[in-house]
Parts: C-alpha cells; structure tokens; sequence
C-alpha cells in the first residue's frame, strides 16, 4: 500500500512549529508495511490544501492528513476533504456531546465556532479525542483511504495509538509484507571506515542496509521486508552477527540501546561506583550520567575543574604537570581521574580535558584534541584523541568516547 503525509498549517512553512508527526508517522505506517513514498506540507490555503489532497489521492491508496481539524475560519481539512471525495458534512452527535462535556468539565461556555468540530464526511468513522476537543475520522471511498487526525502532536499519537493502528492492520491485513528493522550502532568508526568493512553487505537484496551518520555517533539501518517476522528475525539476526564479527566491540548496542543506558546496567550488574572530573566537557559527562533513572545507585559525583587552581586544589594535580605539560596532556588527565576517584571514593573515575574550541588551539595542541583519563583500582590511564568539528559537536564526541571507555572497561 503506497500512503502520503499531508501536514496543514503555515506554522510548519514559517519554521515556526517542527512537523514532529510526520516522523512519528513514517514510523509507523512503516511498521505495518506501509510505504510512505511523499511528505507534503501545505499553508492554510483552501486551494492549495484541495489541490495537494486531489494529487494524494491520484497517487496513493491511503491519504494521513494532520491539522485543520479546529474551530477557526482557516481549519478546513474536513470540509476540504469532503468536497474533494464528494461527500455531504453530517453532524455527529455523540462528537458534539464531547466537545460540549469538554467545555462544561473547565466551567466554561462552549464557544460557537467549536460546533463545527462535530461535523464529518457522510459515512466516516469517528475517532474520539479524549484531551481534546478535535476529534478525528476514517473515510473509504473508491479503494481510497483518507486519515484525518488533529494538528497538536500528543493528541495525534494518542488518537493514532488508541485507534488508527488497528484499523490499519485491518486494512493490510494479516498476509501483508512488513519492514522489519534493525538499527546497530557503532561508536569509533566513520561512515567510509565502516563502508569498506561492510561494502559487499550493503548491496544485499535482504536485508537492505543502510549507514546513517548521527552527532555521535553512525547507525547501521538493516530492513527485512516479509511477512513472516520469525524469518525476518532470522534473516536479520544473521546479518547482525556477521557485521558484529567485521566491526567488533565497535558495535556497542542495537535499536533503543544507549550508551548510558548500557554503561549504567554494567555499573549496576558489577556493583561499582564512578566519579568524574571534567574540564573541557564541563559537566556534561556528569549530565549524561545522572539522565539514567536511578543513577545515585553508581554515580558519586563530579568537579568541573575549569581552572588549573581547581585541578590542584580540588583533584590534587600537580602544579609540576600542568606547567610543564600543560592541562591538555594525558599526564593532567590521568591525575583528575586519580584526584576524582580519591577524593570522591568511587571505584572508577573518569576525566576530560581538551580544546574544545573555537579558539585556543596551536599547532602542537589544535582545537579538538582532548585527552581522557580513567582512574580503577589498578591505576590511572589516559588516551588521546582528535575531534573535529564545532565546540557542540567536539564535547559530545568526548563524552560518547568516555562512557565508550568505561563500557569496553567493563566488560572485560
């Protein structure tokens, strides 16, 4: 089933509002074998609204349409598509009922205007809104199928999640191919890196493969189409393992995997404790660590130790390294991690210091090279690296490649 996403209002084309729903509903219309093949974004224009929902529907089976479902002069999407399937507006009275409650429940007078909201094409379903006051419809017509769904993003993934889901299994029945996916990730290889290692499986017909480059981080898009998803996962779970045996430890999760997510149930698990020092991260590390729900379980705490004062009198660096190699050198980085794990008590340490730029590099020290330290029972170490790319970009590659430490730490 080919389908298309049409998306109203001039909010999206001012940049004033991200169109969130299409992602969300690329997703999962894909997930039921469904290929979204346009995207369309049209102003509130009566015109060209009909004109877009004319072309949906010459080139598509199914027709989602977001917005346009308020109580103002410039919400039209129903009407819109009434005319265009030539069907008549009917009132529905059980939808009225709930616009009416909505309002009566605040103790307030429902305006006028909202009385359009409970009118829909002659033979649609209706699917309520439970925390709204816009509900949505279904209409079939001819082979064609048009989803109407409201504007604001968490009435439409509610009415999508409670409803329109199962009403579209229906519609594709159970037969139906589906795309199967799997997401890899990868931390310490870049796209070319990973494409030499991996060429000869990227033109494979199934699973198809896919490299997407993140902030930091690459992902490895696998997509089995089929509809039996035992032999999907199969087909999927054999491409996973070869890529795995090519790429290492380099992989470090898959699909809803995360970094932090993986490096806290390995904390947890082994029942250790970590601390942090950061300079050029500025805490961010730390950010990253106490995002995990339940993180006071292994995380101590940390010092942002900007200041040279600081990364002596608060970690104990000697005044002899930083002057002589400098706070950006890995004899600095592996005194904080030392420093952080003693003062704090943690079995683990890790520490930051680096430039992140833009300015203070040279060239025996240029904007990006950052040293990371890791303090454990056995002592303290410190690797180099060299990030490119603006300050954002440089800090959150050493973060991910100082939580990638400690995982590669950990499972030893």
């Amino acid at each position: 089933m080919k389908a298309e996403i049409l998306a109203t209002g001039t909010e999206l084309l001012l940049g004033q509002t991200l169109n969130t729903s299409a992602h969300y509903l690329t997703g999962k219309l894909s997930s039921l074998g469904i290929e979204v093949d346009y995207h369309i974004t049209v102003g509130d224009n009566p015109k060209r609204i009909e004109d877009s929902l004319r072309q949906a529907l010459e080139r598509s089976e199914l027709v989602v349409t977001t917005g346009g479902l308020g109580p103002t002069v410039d919400d039209l999407t129903k009407e819109l598509v009434a005319k265009v399937l030539g069907l008549e507006l009917e009132l529905d009275p059980a939808s009225l009922k709930h616009i009416e409650d909505f309002f009566a429940l605040r103790k307030a007078k429902m305006p006028e205007s909202n009385r359009k909201q409970a009118y829909f094409p002659k033979g649609a379903k209706i699917l309520p809104n439970p925390v709204g006051t816009a509900p949505g419809a279904i209409i079939t017509k001819e082979g064609k199928t048009v989803v109407i769904l409201p504007g604001p993003p968490f009435e439409m993934q509610l009415m999508y999640e409670n409803y329109v889901h199962r009403e579209l299994e229906e519609i594709v029945g159970p037969d139906a191919e589906r795309m199967n996916v799997r997401v890899l990730k990868i931390f310490g290889m870049g796209e070319s890196a990973i494409e030499e290692v991996i060429a000869d499986l990227l033109n494979l017909p199934n699973p198809t493969m896919a490299l997407l480059a993140k902030r930091a981080e690459m992902h490895i898009r696998l997509v089995v189409r089929s509809a039996d998803a035992v032999e999907a996962r199969r087909i999927l779970d054999q491409a996973e393992a070869e890529i795995r045996s090519r790429l290492g430890d380099k992989v470090f999760g898959r699909d809803q995997d995360s970094m932090i997510g993986i490096v806290a149930k390995a904390l947890r698990e082994r029942g250790l404790t970590v601390a942090t020092a950061e300079s050029c991260t500025g805490g961010l590390v730390a950010a990253a660590l106490t995002q995990q729900p339940g993180s006071s379980e292994f995380y101590l705490g940390g010092v942002v130790s900007y200041a040279n004062a600081v990364k002596e009198s608060m970690l104990g660096v000697g005044r002899q390294s930083l002057e002589q190699q400098g706070a950006v050198s890995p004899e600095v980085a592996k005194e904080m991690a030392a420093g952080a794990r003693a003062r704090l008590g943690a079995d683990l340490a890790l520490a930051t210091t680096g430039i992140a730029g833009p300015d203070g590099g040279t060239d025996a020290k240029p904007v990006g090279l950052v040293y990371i330290g890791l303090a454990t029972a056995q002592g303290a170490e410190a690797k180099k690296f060299q990030f490119y790319g603006g300050r954002d970009s440089v800090r959150a590659l050493t973060v991910q490649a100082a939580l990638n430490w400690l995982r590669l730490y950990l499972q030893v």
